[in-house]
């Protein structure tokens, strides 16, 4: 763009001048692009990078924030942010909000009936599970486990439960 002006002196004489520059007082809008889409109950479970883009029509973007990754803390409300200057100097940032849980459930596994003597079970018994998670909480957990033989002093009944997240934990 150009400003133009005139000036007189006493005698009548007039000149004429223009200035012609460059004006760009507008922050290019940035833009904040998570590299994966959250699960079905919008949690992320393993790192995240976020990329950073912008548009600037006047000046032109002139450079981004390199991409950032999101991996911990485990949180309801996380945010990356970034920013993005164009050729002019004005900088515009945006950020991505997500919810991380990278920690499995702790889970407990809890017998129908208390053994028949002596820490024994001399007949059939069922197991359920159960857990807790402090951050996306325990979407589900396996059905009780019944157990009615072989015979062994070392037996066991394994089960699992998920949190919202889909970290899976075992019993």
């Amino acid at each position: 763009t150009s400003v133009s002006g005139t000036c007189v002196d006493k005698a009548g004489n007039q000149g004429a001048a223009s200035f012609g520059f460059k004006y760009d007082a507008t922050a290019p809008i940035a833009a904040a692009t998570p590299a994966r889409q959250p699960n079905a109950n919008g949690w992320y479970n393993a790192p995240l990078d976020v990329a950073f883009t912008a548009t600037d029509v006047t000046s032109t973007v002139d450079s981004c924030d390199a991409a950032k990754r999101y991996s911990g803390p485990d949180t309801q409300s996380a945010t990356v942010a970034g920013s993005c200057r164009d050729k002019a100097g004005n900088s515009g940032s945006s950020s991505f909000a997500l919810k991380y849980d990278a920690t499995a459930p702790a889970v407990s596994a809890a017998p129908s009936r208390i053994p028949d003597g002596n820490g024994w079970y001399t007949s059939p018994l069922s197991v359920s599970f159960a857990a807790t998670d402090a951050t996306s909480t325990v979407a589900s957990c396996d059905a009780p486990q019944s157990y009615s033989g072989p015979d062994s002093g070392s037996a066991t009944v394994s089960g699992s439960c998920t949190d919202r997240a889909g970290n899976t934990g075992v019993r």
